[in-house]
């Protein structure tokens, strides 16, 4: 006989308990790290659930792809030049100047391209075009349409378009119109003309809020500036290439026209300023050439510039270049007046601001910019169908920079004003001088000077205003802007690419990682035991063996042939499946590979099984565990039922026998005992009537044909399956079978449901907990082991099962397979 050492077991909940005399201490990893190995396990378990959520994501992807229409891109180009500057000769304009101003730090190209996409320009587009109308038939394009107006304001509306063969009938919300095909059709505040009959029986047009209209608009809208050049690439996207190629030129031929008129605008003001200026000093001329006439004829003095000829010219030029700081000082003051009564930048301020000695000026040139524009933002806030009121608080922030840069130009124009003052007292102080040294000359010589350097000085402004005066006449003539319409689009023939395979692609990998995520979740929230690392943590007993999924093996390792009766009385009329045959020496038997029953007992069918293996693993670990006490009755059990233990204790008994032992596997599950079926034997009588002396022990110990292995089945049910194990009864008889055998294994209900175990638990010399891998949860499996250690019971350790294959082989195999390529 061998004898069978038990594990010494250990209190349930410490994480480092005291070794125990089996030598088994559960070791904690140092450090958790990531297993690639166990990674693909998880991937590999729910591969289903992996592929499912993939296939999903890929057809609703593919779904998407496949309705969307193809898009058509019309290009147009541009190129952005100062068009007026060189027709009228080189003249700066406004646009010229602020450039300079403004051009060292902005790049004048991308602020164009944000003008292209502004709101003033969308406006005019969507107005100009059937923008706001979408189609909702794939089948027709709203660029059949010509001549599209729609009114404002209107409300969002629903069209139906039904085209019979000689006419078109159309209905929305407001009622229904009929036209016949090329007349206009008026409805609902929109117009537009079906040229000819379509394809299509019906369409259905959706109209856009204006505002919807211009987010469209704009969405399907690009500008790209070609590298190293002025040359501007306009393109516009959309299901009808006919469609694009009318927005795309539209939206050019907006842009340029306002670019023109901003320029015929800019060019208007200064003339109109030049004009005022030049008014001015052709009525200071002739105040100067009357003054100096009337000196001569009452001091009858024809000319005194031969004597003072020196004199002159000095004091002319004084006077001139005082005459030119006295009219910046003239037009700072007129502007610093404007400004300080709170005058808007149109008008006179922006005349005054055009001024030549202003636009000089490029600091207050650009705040003067900034002033116009934020008026133009606070103009756009405030009037319109959309303004705003006082209290919004887009309206007061622009209120508030209109205040400071308009500060900051007072400050800025004060300043100016007080440097030409200086500048003037200088030249008075020079000129002061000048004359001091013409005291010695006659009064009369000295003032005809001083008229003539009037006259010459204001003549000379007057000649340099007439010069600008003409230019700006010729530059607000001229019809151009700063855009160049280089090309118009035209209509597409081939669609842009729609990425579709690269859309399918970025699907799947999506659908995949979702689907990882949805395994990983998954395999988080189970909170069963499924590998025998978890068994050994969880539970800290020892992980005894591995069962591997054998039901159903196609293994072509050799059969064991059972010749009749090896399942005891009632040889195959236990209805599974058996069909007869003769062994090898003829003698009339049973092949039972198919049997139901059978296939449990992969110990006898098929001994090459990796199964078969693991049963045998698990024999020689009970047999050479490290204990101090001999085993000879066992109980397996399990924490709940369908977990195996039926299977692995029929099976271990095999193992047993097979070793030389005498084994009696006794079935203490007397509410659903299954070691009957397993064996083919009857259940009565069997344990229920030795332990009520209702029969004799050679009346219930069934022999088996696997030699040394007998079975002693439950018996009839009682009504009290708990009293009756526990009792004193049954104690003796578990003594008196002791002496007969050298090994008895107990079959057992689970401990969850019953309280057997528990009890018979006490009466063994160890206990087996069989665990399932993948159903078995955690805390089952702890209040189940609790319970053993409460009674008493020495838990040897436990086995995890795994016919659901949830526990991943080392490169392909549990166990070395027999006559394999290794």
């Amino acid at each position: 006989m061998s004898d069978l050492t038990p594990y010494a077991p250990q209190p349930l909940g410490p994480r480092n308990p005291p070794p125990a005399a089996t030598g088994y201490s559960p070791q904690e990893p140092e450090e958790e790290m990531i297993d690639l190995r166990e990674l693909l396990a998880v991937l590999r378990r729910h591969l289903v659930l992996v592929l499912g959520i993939a296939a999903a994501c890929l057809a609703v992807t593919a779904f998407i792809v496949l309705r969307q229409a193809p898009q058509y891109r019309a290009t147009a180009v541009l190129r952005l030049k100062d068009e007026m500057r060189a027709m009228t000769g080189g003249i700066s304009t406004a646009d010229a100047m602020e450039a300079m101003v403004i051009g060292k730090t902005v790049d004048p190209i991308l602020s164009q391209i944000q003008v292209l996409r502004s709101r003033g320009v969308a406006e005019e587009v969507v107005e100009r075009t059937g923008v706001r109308l979408v189609s909702s038939t794939p089948d027709f394009s709203v660029g059949s349409l010509e001549e599209i107006r729609i009114a404002e304001p209107t409300t969002t509306d629903t069209l139906r378009l039904i085209f019979e063969e000689a006419r078109v009938r159309v209905r929305g919300q407001r009622g229904e119109v009929v036209a016949t095909y090329g007349d206009p059709v008026l409805l609902s505040g929109v117009q537009f003309t079906v040229p000819q009959r379509p394809e299509t029986d019906e369409a259905e047009l959706e109209v856009l809020t204006r505002a919807e209209g211009i987010e469209r608009f704009l969405e399907n809208l690009n500008a790209i500036i070609r590298e190293g050049t002025d040359v501007i690439d306009v393109s516009y996207t959309a299901t009808d290439p006919r469609w694009a190629q009318r927005i795309a030129n539209t939206a050019v031929e907006v842009f340029q026209a306002q670019s023109a008129r901003t320029s015929q605008q800019q060019a208007r003001r200064r003339r109109e300023f030049l004009e005022e200026q030049l008014a001015q000093t052709d009525s200071a001329l002739t105040l100067a050439q009357v003054a100096l006439t009337n000196f001569q004829q009452r001091e009858g003095v024809a000319s005194s510039q031969e004597k003072l000829a020196a004199q002159q010219v000095g004091l002319m030029n004084l006077d001139m270049r005082r005459e030119e700081l006295t009219a910046d000082r003239q037009v700072l003051g007129s502007l610093l007046a404007a400004l300080s009564d709170g005058e808007s930048s149109g008008g006179r301020l922006g005349s005054l601001v055009a001024s030549p000695e202003i636009a000089e000026n490029p600091v207050i040139a650009g705040l003067f910019n900034q002033l116009v524009r934020l008026e133009a933002e606070r103009d756009s806030l405030t009037s319109g169908a959309w303004s705003k009121a006082e209290t919004n608080p887009d309206v007061q922030r622009v209120r508030l920079m209109i205040g400071s840069i308009r500060d900051r130009l007072i400050d800025a124009v004060s300043s100016h004003v007080q440097t030409l003052d200086a500048r003037i007292a200088a030249l008075d102080d020079l000129k002061a001088r000048n004359l001091a040294e013409l005291q010695s000359l006659p009064v009369s010589g000295a003032e005809e000077v001083r008229l003539l350097q009037r006259v010459e000085a204001i003549g000379k402004v007057a000649d340099q205003l007439r010069e600008e005066y003409q230019r700006a006449r010729i530059a607000e003539a001229v019809e151009a802007g700063q855009v160049e319409i280089i090309d118009l689009a035209v209509a597409p023939t081939e669609p842009i690419g729609s990425g579709r395979p690269l859309k399918l692609a970025l699907g799947l990998i999506l659908g995949l990682m979702l689907g990882s995520g949805a395994a990983f979740l998954k395999e988080h929230l189970n909170t069963a035991i499924q590998r025998r690392e978890e068994l050994e943590s969880v539970l800290r007993v020892p992980g005894l063996a591995v069962i591997p999924q054998f039901a159903g093996s196609t293994s072509s390792g050799p059969r064991l042939w059972l010749p009749a009766g090896l399942l005891g009385g009632n040889g195959g009329s236990d209805g599974h499946g058996s069909r007869n045959g003769k062994g090898p020496d003829g003698e009339v038997g049973e092949y039972r590979n198919g049997a139901a029953g059978l296939r449990e007992l992969v110990t006898v069918t098929d001994f090459r099984n990796p199964g078969s293996e693991a049963y045998r693993t698990l024999r020689t670990n009970l047999i050479f565990s490290q204990a101090i006490q001999s085993i000879r009755k066992l109980v397996v059990t399990s924490s709940a039922p369908a977990e195996g233990k039926t299977t692995t204790a029929a099976n271990l008994a095999v193992t047993f026998a097979q070793q030389g032992m005498r084994v009696l596997l006794i079935d203490c599950d007397l509410r659903k005992a299954r070691l009957h079926n397993v064996f083919g034997i009857p259940r009565e009588p069997g344990l229920t009537h030795l332990v009520l002396g209702f029969a004799q022990m050679e009346e219930v110990i069934r022999p088996t044909q696997v030699e040394n292995l007998h079975v002693l089945p439950a018996g009839a049910l009682p009504p009290n399956p708990s009293e009756l194990l526990g009792g004193p009864r049954m104690r003796e008889v578990v003594e008196q079978l002791g002496e007969g055998f050298d090994l008895i294994l107990m079959d057992t209900p689970p401990l969850l449901a019953a309280a057997d175990a528990s009890v018979l638990g006490r009466l063994a010399d160890g206990v087996i907990l069989v665990i399932r891998a993948g159903h078995t949860d955690r805390g089952a499996a702890q209040q189940a082991l609790q319970q053993l250690r409460t009674v008493g019971a020495r838990v040897l350790g436990a086995v995890l099962n795994d016919p659901d294959a949830k526990v991943p082989s080392y490169g392909g195999y549990y166990y070395y397979s027999y006559g394999g390529k290794g």
